[in-house]
């Protein structure tokens, strides 16, 4: 098909899509990301669906900061990570971010969905299991899919659901199983309960991986997330947030 054709078609099925009422129309910021902001037609807004739980997207000192390390480390790493993309400021942030988590060690990325994308691939094969919440996050169920892993899904939140799950994964002779969930649901703010997940990963030899995109930075008594919330700091073995 060429490019015309394709234009075409692509083209009817966005007039679909409109008529379906189904069409997204983006709503451009005009001003910086707060409680209220104000948009590009000039009406001001309460805005209720970003990620800034702690408003640190416009804090004056988070902002002094960014315009300082531009003095010091410039813009862009000019390469990946693992050629000479690395630079002091990220290894002083990875550990920080690793002893504020009670974590071994820290990876940073530009976003989670890319850490989550990543995440299964690297450490599951063909020999091994993933466990995962039925509600799970779709960076999670692309990363999934990704690997070569047997995959099981357990029902939201449903703890006999999961031993269920994990006892096949058991009987079918997996070398490594990994549970995986969402700490904070991002639909209806459910809390996983990672520690009846522990208990049954401790149970059946497994992993736990939960992601806290959602509880990083206010969830918990210092808000180090669901695994601070859940008492299990020293249970989790993989955060990615």
């Amino acid at each position: 098909m060429s490019y015309q054709a394709a234009k075409a078609s692509f083209t009817d099925e966005i007039s679909g899509i409109r008529e379906a009422g189904l069409w997204k129309t983006e709503r451009v910021i005009a001003s910086d990301q707060k409680s209220d902001i104000t948009l590009a037609d000039g009406s001001q807004v309460i805005n209720m669906c970003a990620n800034n739980y702690l408003g640190l997207a416009n804090h004056p000192a988070v902002t002094q900061a960014a315009s300082d390390s531009l003095q010091t480390w410039g813009f862009g790493l000019a390469s990946v990570r693992f050629i000479c993309g690395t630079q002091g400021i990220h290894k002083t942030l990875e550990a920080r971010v690793s002893r504020f988590l009670g974590m071994e060690d820290t990876i940073l990325y530009a976003a989670c969905f890319d850490a989550n994308t990543g995440l299964y691939e690297t450490i599951l094969g063909p020999d091994d299991a993933v466990i995962s919440d039925e509600l799970n996050h779709a960076s999670i169920i692309d990363g999934i899919r990704l690997c070569k892993a047997a995959r099981y899904r357990y029902r939201n939140n449903d703890m006999n659901d999961l031993e269920a799950k994990l006892q096949a994964a058991k009987d079918a002779g997996a070398r490594r199983i990994l549970i995986t969930t969402d700490g904070v649901f991002s639909m209806d703010g459910t809390i996983a309960q990672l520690d009846k997940i522990c208990d049954l990963a401790d149970q059946y030899g497994a992993m736990v991986h939960h992601d806290d995109c959602h509880a990083s930075g206010f969830i918990g008594a210092k808000g180090r997330g669901v695994h601070e919330y859940c008492k299990v700091m020293d249970r989790v073995d993989i955060i990615t947030g």
